[in-house]
């Protein structure tokens, strides 16, 4: 404050640990221990975080300029070599000529014809049938048979069945 009124012009500046970023700890010994979930060091751009606007502006323009040039083109995503290119078309080539159509897509194509045709067909409506439509609760003979036997068992309220005994 004294400064401040007498005049003198004083710069005050941060420390630089108050201004940059610790390095990246690897193993601290505070987290669960497991295998490394990727290959190698990852080299993130971690002066995002410190950037002031003016070097954000100038990174963003930097982009733009490298963007224009076609630079940024070349830099994008992994790249494959030129050996590994060229077999794996030698063998989509050979898959095509030799190898068969897998089932999954022999079955995807006849469901998908399939649906097709019943959408061009008019829907019709059917007219009620007591055979077809009540044959859901329908016995057979055996297991009316075996119902009847069970239900013999039953014969006052304090008897069970002896299949479920114990349910």
């Amino acid at each position: 404050m004294k400064d401040k009124l007498t005049g003198v012009d004083v710069m005050l500046s941060r420390e630089s640990w108050m201004t940059e970023l610790p390095p990246e700890l690897q193993h601290v010994g505070l987290e669960a221990r497991t295998f490394k979930k990727r290959s190698g060091p990852e080299n993130k751009d971690r002066s995002v975080w410190t950037d002031t606007p003016a070097d954000c502006e100038r990174k963003a323009r930097e982009r733009r300029e490298a963007k224009e040039k076609g630079e940024s083109a070349k830099d994008d995503g992994p790249h494959l070599p030129q050996k590994e290119l060229e077999m794996a078309e030698k063998v989509s080539k050979y898959n095509e000529s030799k190898r068969g159509e897998s089932l999954i897509s022999i079955h995807t194509k006849k469901m998908k014809r399939k649906a097709e045709e019943d959408a061009n067909k008019p829907v019709e409506r059917r007219p009620f049938d007591r055979d077809t439509d009540l044959q859901v609760n329908r016995f057979d003979e055996a297991q009316k048979k075996a119902l009847l036997k069970k239900s013999q068992d039953l014969n006052t309220r304090f008897s069970h069945s002896k299949d479920r005994m114990f349910l």
